[in-house]
């Protein structure tokens, strides 16, 4: 007697602590969030699912169009699998879209222009401490993933600052706070509306992280070309902001030390000839290899 007991007891703690525990590739599922834009509506997401312990009534697996997974699927809600109780399988997977979930939602992915949001759930009657199920449907799944629709795109970035370099443009942008990632475009400068700078064929673009928001174009750029400079902002579904307000730049050729010297007014004769004051040039550079070495030497 005592040993039925202990087995019933058993039994029905294991029933008690059963959980569905979902999981999926880190492509898919970013911080329990599984976000698509309006361009991948259509596009099949797929979720694994492992039980711990077999169901006192039916498992449901559905996405409910409500923040919170109670009961069982109803209007509105997208039903995914129904697991029976005398059904052996503890692994499995579920295959969902933003389209479905919307159409069951009585919408569209055309017609649904703000951010939807979604939960995967789990749900199943537990075994009461006495035996038996229990009355009502109560949520087993873990962790508590959300599936949102976003087709709006994020903000405009502003106008980007650029600098000249050589054969290079360095270019740096703000980024919006709906933003995960920047793009940089330069292009071909054309003659705008009155009298501005335009946007032509795109010569170079490179794409970035948003915490680094300095971008060094050097891919295709001539010096003393001016170019028009663009940004894009694109956020964690894949949606791209409007192009922003155009700047523009131009690469500068760097010639080095000396040559920057003689640009800013020094003399050059092949020799030591006397630069202006009665110093020689070859006296101004020897007096600045000595500075620059006694700083190296002092720091």
């Amino acid at each position: 007697m005592r040993l039925t007991l202990v087995g019933l007891l058993l039994f029905a703690s294991t029933a008690q602590g059963q959980t569905v525990t979902f999981s999926a590739s880190a492509e898919i599922l970013q911080n329990d969030q599984i976000v698509v834009s309006q361009e991948n509506c259509g596009l099949d997401r797929t979720v694994n699912w492992t039980r711990v312990a077999g169901n006192c009534d039916v498992l449901h697996l559905w996405l409910s169009n409500e923040s919170s997974c109670t009961g069982t699927p109803g209007a509105g809600d997208l039903s995914l699998d129904d697991i029976p109780v005398n059904d052996t399988r503890l692994t499995g997977t579920v295959t969902f879209n933003a389209s479905e979930a919307l159409v069951a939602d009585g919408a569209k992915c055309e017609s649904q222009t703000s951010t939807k949001t979604f939960r995967l759930c789990a749900t199943t009657k537990r075994l009461g401490t006495l035996g038996g199920c229990d009355d009502s449907f109560v949520s087993v799944g873990t962790p508590s993933i959300s599936f949102i629709y976003d087709p709006e795109p994020p903000a405009v970035p502003e106008t980007p600052s650029v600098t000249g370099l050589d054969a290079a443009l360095s270019v740096s942008v703000k980024v919006p706070s709906d933003a995960v990632s920047m793009e940089v475009q330069v292009l071909r400068s054309v003659p705008g509306e009155d009298g501005g700078v335009g946007a032509g064929e795109v010569v170079s673009k490179k794409r970035q992280v948003s915490s680094n928001a300095v971008f060094r174009m050097d891919q295709g750029l001539e010096n003393g070309v001016e170019y028009a400079v663009q940004a894009i902002a694109i956020d964690r579904a894949g949606n791209q902001s409007e192009p922003s307000p155009t700047a523009t730049g131009t690469p500068v050729a760097s010639n080095g030390f000396y040559q920057g010297y003689l640009g800013a007014g020094g003399a050059e004769t092949g020799g030591c000839a006397a630069a202006g004051g009665g110093i020689t040039g070859c006296a101004m550079l020897a007096s600045l290899g000595v500075w620059l070495s006694s700083r190296r030497k002092r720091s």
